[in-house]
C-alpha cells in the first residue's frame, strides 16, 4: 500500500471510558499539532461527537464474543468480519498516515483492516494486563504503547515492539490537577465518589452499598455518595 504520511490519524477505540478517554486525549495534542483525526468505533458512535469535535466520525459494526468457548466466538464472527469489511473500505478512502488502536473488541476490525492495508498501527494498553484484542494483535502491529513496563501475558517475541507512555490523560484533567484537596471537617460532609471500569464497574455495584450499610449511622449521615453503574446494576 502507498503510504500517507501526511494523511489523518485514526483513532480506533471502544466504546467505554477506559478505552475511549485516552483515545480522546491523544486525539486532543494530536490536534494541537495540526493532524487532522478520524475516530473508529461502534453503535455508540453518536455520544462522541463532543468528545471529538473535529474529527470524521465512523461507526464499525463489530462484536463481543460471549463467554470463552467456541460457540461465543462463532456467534460474534459475522458481526467482526463485517465491520473488518467496512473497515477496510473506510481506510481506502480516508488515507490514514497511521492507525491507532485502545483496545476492546470494537477496535478488532479497524485494526485487522489496517494490518491487512499494511497501514502503520500500533495499540495502547492502558491495564498492567495486556487485554485480548491487543493480546491477538500483538505479532501483527508496529508498536505497543503501554501504561506499564511489562504488561501481564505480553509475549518475548513482541516485547521489543513495547514503548512505556504512560496513559494519555485529558485536557480536562490536566486542568484540574492543580486543585487542591479540601478535606472534610471533622463534622461534615463526606463526598465519595465510587467507579470502576469493565467488570470492575459491577463489582463496586456488589460491594459498595453493601459496605456503606455497614457503617455507623453517624458516619452514613456525612455521606453524599455519587457512584457509577451500568444500567442493569442500577
Amino acid at each position: 500500500m502507498t503510504r500517507h504520511p501526511q494523511g489523518p490519524i485514526v483513532i480506533a477505540a471502544g466504546g467505554t471510558g477506559g478505552h475511549l478517554f485516552p483515545g480522546q486525549a491523544l486525539a486532543q495534542e494530536l490536534r494541537r499539532r495540526g493532524r487532522k483525526i478520524v475516530l473508529m468505533t461502534d453503535e455508540r458512535v453518536q455520544r462522541f461527537d463532543k468528545l471529538f469535535p473535529e474529527a470524521d466520525i465512523y461507526e464499525v459494526p463489530s462484536a463481543t464474543p460471549s463467554g470463552k468457548g467456541l460457540a461465543g466466538l462463532v456467534k460474534a464472527a459475522p458481526a467482526i468480519i463485517a465491520g473488518v469489511a467496512r473497515s477496510f473500505a473506510i481506510l481506502q478512502r480516508v488515507k490514514p498516515a497511521a492507525l491507532i488502536g485502545f483496545g476492546g473488541y470494537p477496535t478488532l476490525p479497524p485494526v485487522a483492516a489496517a494490518i491487512l492495508r499494511g497501514i502503520p498501527t500500533c495499540v495502547h494498553e492502558q491495564n498492567a494486563v495486556l487485554g485480548r484484542v491487543n493480546r491477538l494483535v500483538a505479532p501483527h502491529v508496529n508498536a505497543i504503547a503501554s501504561t506499564f513496563d511489562q504488561p501481564k501475558f505480553l509475549k518475548a517475541r513482541d516485547s521489543g515492539k513495547l514503548v512505556l507512555t504512560g496513559n494519555p490523560v485529558r485536557d480536562a484533567v490536566i486542568a484540574l490537577a492543580g486543585r487542591p484537596y479540601e478535606m472534610p471537617l471533622a463534622d461534615g460532609v463526606i463526598r465519595l465518589l465510587v467507579f470502576g471500569g469493565s467488570q470492575g464497574a459491577r463489582v463496586m455495584s456488589d460491594v459498595v452499598p453493601g459496605a456503606l450499610a455497614k457503617l455507623p449511622q453517624q458516619m452514613r449521615d456525612r455521606l453524599r455518595v455519587v457512584q457509577q453503574a451500568r444500567p442493569e446494576d442500577m
